[in-house]
């Protein structure tokens, strides 16, 4: 088997610097990234939940109004002499019992929705703090080529405005 190529060790005291620095950028990159995808994922789950409230507030609403046209329609087309009020009062019974549920699922959907939009807020959050990290790390990239202190600082400017970024989305 062939010898592997030796890995050439930085020498300059300056270049290892960078090089920690670019690492320890990548690390915060890869946890704010997490978060935000993290995020985006809880952000399409709490849509959908949403969605799927809307959807049953939906239905609640048609069978409602399908009991009261149907106590309504008992109530006019009822043959004279025939008592029908017990069926009729049950359908405006269950016509009410509908809209209560509504209500009910009116709150879970808005919360579902608010939630969605927080989870949202986050990734967008964490994409604009990977994308200061990521430009960082080019930065300090560059750095290393030219040798110039000036882009290591420019880099870790970056750098430092995506931690804080990503904190905060931490904090959301």
């Amino acid at each position: 088997m062939a010898d592997a190529p030796e890995i050439p060790e930085a020498s300059d005291p300056f270049a290892k610097r960078v090089a920690i620095s670019i690492a320890m950028l990548a690390v915060a990159l890869s946890v704010i990234s997490n978060r935000g995808d993290n995020a985006k994922t809880d952000a399409i789950i709490k849509t959908n939940e949403a969605s799927n409230q809307w959807a049953y507030y939906q239905a609640k609403s048609i069978k409602g109004q399908l009991a009261q046209i149907h106590a309504d329609l008992l109530a006019q087309l009822a043959p004279a002499g025939a008592d029908l009020t017990k069926d009729s009062g049950r359908l405006r019974a269950e016509a009410l019992r509908y809209g209560e549920e509504k209500e009910e699922i009116k709150k879970k959907a808005e919360e579902a929705q608010k939630e969605a939009g927080k989870q949202s807020q986050v990734n967008d959050r964490c994409d604009l703090a990977s994308l200061l990290l990521q430009i960082g790390v080019v930065v300090c990239s560059v750095a290393i080529l030219s040798r110039w202190q000036m882009f290591w600082f420019a880099g870790l400017a970056l750098g430092a405005a995506g931690v804080a970024f990503g904190v905060t989305a931490f904090l959301m």
